[in-house]
């Protein structure tokens, strides 16, 4: 029986609170509270924040939730895109997702990981001539390089760079507040630009990808009405593809802080028969999350096991 608790309804909110702290605002929250879940306000909406493997299997029931409208605006101009599949529900939610389904066979993701260790080894060759670099950035743009590659998205060797910057900076910056946020929503829109020229081109003959790759697909994917998707939203969909695996330099650098912190493991890993590489990487994802939460909007009141307090 899950417990929830009634009276941050009654505060201004918790908006603040949220913002200096996001990864820990819930749990210690519902902790301090001895509950599961608890009612507060964010941005001035009455909100419910649960917690606890209960509450998950309720959160991802499509019959009493939704994902439209749940994102805020901010994160939508800038981490999700507008138009994405993050923003939609049932027969559109559904065909969008198979799409997604498609670009990540078995087979297309051992090519991304060929991909990413090709790009891996030619970096590791400078890192060594420089002697000491700052990881983070590097593994974004190594990654940048690999999907691109992989994707059959065009990225020549000038743009490296740029293109680098503004797709870090939509997971990086998107959840920050002032001009870091504004630099997010400047890349957005820049992104978004590139990716629908490139669709563009495909959908011309212009660049001809192979067919397995993620540009071929997302330019060719129809909708449920049999139509294409606006050369817009299939380039906010072609960064979907391309941003969350360039996000992956943040699991990667705390794979290396958690190597640094803890080097028995490291000698363990090296001399290991690779047995247990996944787990060691699952208990990084484990120890340090990624998102602070995820959002969803209630399609209709109902009633669930709870008990108030």
């Amino acid at each position: 029986m899950i417990t929830l608790n009634l009276s941050d309804l009654k505060s201004a909110g918790s908006t603040i609170a949220l913002l200096r702290d996001p990864y820990r605002f819930i749990s210690r929250r519902a902790s301090e509270l001895g509950a599961d879940a608890f009612l507060t306000r964010l941005l001035l909406r009455p909100t419910t924040c649960m917690t606890g493997v209960e509450a998950a299997g309720v959160f991802y029931d499509p019959a009493r939730f939704q994902r439209a409208g749940a994102a805020p605006g901010a994160l939508q101009k800038t981490l999700f895109g507008q138009g994405g599949v993050q923003g939609l529900d049932g027969e559109d939610h559904r065909q969008r997702k198979a799409m997604f389904l498609q670009i990540v066979q078995p087979d297309r993701v051992e090519a991304l990981a060929e991909s990413v260790t090709r790009s891996w080894r030619r970096a590791v060759d400078d890192w060594e001539a420089v002697g000491r670099i700052q990881l983070y950035p590097r593994l974004q743009e190594l990654l940048t390089l690999a999907v691109c590659e992989w994707a059959g998205v065009p990225l020549p060797a000038a743009e490296v760079e740029d293109r680098t910057r503004q797709l870090s900076a939509l997971f990086d910056e998107a959840g920050q507040i002032g001009v870091s946020h504004l630099r997010s929503r400047a890349a957005r829109r820049a992104a978004d630009r590139w990716a629908a020229a490139v669709i563009d081109h495909v959908r011309a003959g212009k660049l001809d990808p192979p067919p397995s790759s993620a540009a071929y697909v997302v330019a060719h994917h129809r909708e449920p009405n049999g139509r294409p998707m606006a050369s817009r939203v299939a380039g906010v969909e072609l960064l979907n593809v391309l941003r969350p695996t360039i996000a992956t330099a943040v699991y990667i650098t705390l794979v290396a802080h958690a190597l640094d912190a803890h080097p028995a493991w490291r000698k363990r890993l090296a001399t290991g028969d690779g047995s247990e590489d996944t787990a060691f990487v699952e208990e990084v994802r484990r120890h340090y999350p990624f998102f602070p939460a995820v959002a969803a909007v209630v399609r209709e009141d109902f009633h669930w096991g709870a008990t108030c307090s």
